[in-house]
C-alpha cells in the first residue's frame, strides 16, 4: 500500500464534475502549488474517478481537501 502523498502548499484546488450519460460521474480534483525552484505555478492531479455516485464525488473531494487517504 502506498503511504500518504507529500504535498506542498496548496496554493488552490479545482474539482471537475460532470454527470455521465448512464447517470454516474465523473471527478477530477487537483491542486495548484509554486514550484520551490522556479517561478511558476504547478498543477498536481490529486484524485480522478469515473462511473462513481454523488456522495463518492463528495468523498473523493473531503479527501483531497484534507490531504487524508
Amino acid at each position: 500500500m502506498a503511504g500518504p502523498t507529500v504535498r506542498k502548499a496548496v496554493v488552490s484546488f479545482f474539482a471537475e464534475i460532470a454527470q455521465l450519460p448512464e447517470g454516474t460521474y465523473y471527478v477530477s480534483l487537483t491542486a495548484t502549488t509554486i514550484d520551490d525552484e522556479e517561478p511558476q505555478l504547478l498543477n498536481m492531479e490529486i484524485d480522478s474517478r469515473r462511473g462513481v455516485s454523488l456522495d463518492e464525488v463528495l468523498a473523493v473531494i473531503k479527501s483531497g481537501l484534507t490531504g487524508s487517504t
